[in-house]
């Protein structure tokens, strides 16, 4: 798709992008100006491999006010990223041969994960019709002795799904009687609509030494470039994560640490400003893709992501070519729409596409407006 991509622009076709998996904002001012700082005062050395104490201290801060998590600095891991903080994490509690559950559809990064650390992915499989939702007896069938971990990432990527506090705790509560862990991906857990509340599962006090939550300032604070995750955990698996990283990786960028303090500690008003956006963008496009005769879809709690079934264009043909799959729906688009999305595949869902609203207004009234006609000529 890549290439057709670039065969299209390169005959002056207007292509229209919702695949981003990042914020259209700005970074907010006074976190790029914390950088110059850091970079005008010489902090360009080394830092602590688990991240400077004060930032340790400021994300250790936010969990307890913001997330109900009994935690200190020295429950903290500073990492290069949301990502890396998982991939930490999994080498941390993983052996060989163990398995780690993984609810589709996912992040693509998690199964790829568990396999590095090789361990095995158990896929659990969710259903459009309950949005995406799961809980404790979606998981039971899929427990055995080898069973080390479930993954939830909530708010989802790539479904826009919210977990409810009912079935977190039924989860840890299963947690607690099945032996395992919870790695709990928390990265949009600022971006929640409706009035919606985020819940955090590591805040159970019966639970908490079993979960690790992780976050960042990636998609909060429109950051996904400075590279800044951390986790939280109980003190042995944060000191066995930062022997991991540190003849991996060594600590995260010391401009970034510094930025992402100022993020953590700093003005908070950007940050509403941007869940405001993104709400009336999500109602917006809702409103034109619910029109869009055979594409089935529901209301995504938080995220920015719309993940439609497709599964009614299968079979069906445009100049003799069927549509077999989401890679197909996708291609087609991006070739007769000029409107560039992620095939469900890549996700685990084969019946659905990724539509990201994290663009303009005008952006997303055209490429609804696309993917209509499109859709339409398929029969």
């Amino acid at each position: 798709m890549t290439s057709l991509a670039r065969k299209l622009k390169s005959e002056g076709k207007n292509i229209i992008s919702l695949s981003a998996g990042e914020p259209d904002f700005p970074t907010p001012e006074n976190v790029k100006l914390a950088a110059i700082r850091a970079i005008q005062d010489n902090f360009t050395k080394y830092t602590q491999n688990e991240g400077t104490p004060e930032l340790r201290e400021a994300v250790a801060e936010k969990f307890r006010s913001e997330n109900g998590l009994n935690v200190a600095a020295s429950n903290i891991l500073v990492s290069s990223g949301g990502k890396h903080s998982i991939y930490n994490a999994l080498q941390a509690i993983c052996n060989p041969g163990d398995e780690v559950i993984i609810p589709a559809p996912y992040w693509v990064s998690f199964p790829e994960m568990v396999k590095l650390v090789d361990a095995v992915p158990v896929i659990l499989k969710t259903k459009a019709e309950k949005d995406f939702a799961f809980g404790a007896d979606d998981i039971v069938p899929l427990l055995t002795k080898r069973t080390k971990a479930i993954i939830i990432n909530s708010p989802s990527n790539p479904t826009g799904s919210v977990l409810d506090e009912t079935s977190l705790r039924g989860i840890a509560q299963l947690s607690r009687e099945r032996d395992f862990f919870i790695v709990s991906d928390e990265i949009y857990e600022k971006l929640i609509y409706d009035g919606q509340r985020h819940f955090s599962v590591g805040s159970i006090p019966e639970t908490r030494d079993r979960v690790i939550t992780t976050s960042g300032v990636s998609k909060a604070y429109s950051m996904t470039g400075w590279r800044i995750g951390f986790l939280a955990a109980n003190e042995e698996i944060v000191k066995s994560a930062a022997k991991i990283q540190s003849q991996m990786t060594s600590n995260p960028s010391s401009i970034s640490q510094a930025a992402a303090l100022e993020a953590i500690r700093g003005s908070q008003v950007e940050i509403e400003k941007m869940r405001n956006a993104f709400q009336k963008r999500r109602d917006l496009m809702m409103d034109k893709l619910a029109k869009i005769d055979g594409l089935t879809l529901s209301k995504p709690a938080g995220a920015f992501y719309f993940f439609p079934s497709i599964k009614n264009f299968f079979g069906k043909k445009h100049n003799g070519v069927a549509m077999k799959n989401s890679l197909d729906i996708a291609h087609y688009l991006l070739a007769e729409a000029q409107v560039a999305l992620v095939p469900g595949g890549a996700f685990g869902s084969d019946d659905h596409i990724r539509i990201s609203y994290a663009y303009s207004e005008n952006d997303l009234i055209e490429a609804a407006k696309r993917i209509s006609s499109a859709l339409g000529k398929l029969k």
